[in-house]
């Protein structure tokens, strides 16, 4: 049985205005499904609010995007004014209370690695950080900091903790 008897019916109904309809309509509904979702997953700008389960009633914010980078929201408060409006990040994670005082946060910037150099260069003059085996740590307004620069990923991890 060759191709063209094996999907005869389908050019078929390809050669009818119905059988176009009945092809045309799913496609399109699946198709803005899809941009429905790359938008909810990669463009929306407003974080993901998790509810932790541990029964300490802690709410995580996060949001990761793989094809673009993106500004910290508003919605992170203190960790975007410590780790810089103009930053353009690839994930975070933001830890809160019950009353949305900051815990702990977790920022990953995407930096090859002269942006990174001038990234954590910037960072040491603003926090005076010092540099240990694989890390810079600091103080950075009532947040312990700790910066390290991935080569491989080639990305800065910024770590923050409340005191």
């Amino acid at each position: 049985m060759s191709n063209v008897t094996k999907y005869k019916w389908f050019f078929r109904l390809l050669a009818t205005r119905e059988g176009r309809r009945i092809l045309l309509i799913p496609t399109v509904i699946l198709l803005a499904l899809s941009v429905f979702t790359i938008y909810q997953m990669e463009l929306n700008p407003k974080p993901e609010r998790v509810e932790m389960q541990d029964g300490s009633g802690d709410i995580k914010l996060t949001k990761r995007s793989a094809l673009i980078a993106f500004k910290l929201p508003q919605e992170v408060g203190e960790v975007r004014d410590i780790v810089g409006e103009d930053m353009k990040v690839t994930s975070y994670d933001v830890f809160c209370d019950k009353d949305n005082n900051i815990k702990s946060a977790m920022v990953n910037v995407k930096a090859d690695e002269k942006e990174a150099k001038e990234i954590i260069d910037s960072y040491q003059k603003k926090y005076g950080l010092t540099q240990a085996a694989s890390a810079w740590n600091g103080d950075a307004g009532g947040f312990d900091i700790s910066i390290r620069y991935d080569r491989k990923d080639q990305r800065i991890d910024i770590d923050l903790k409340k005191k």
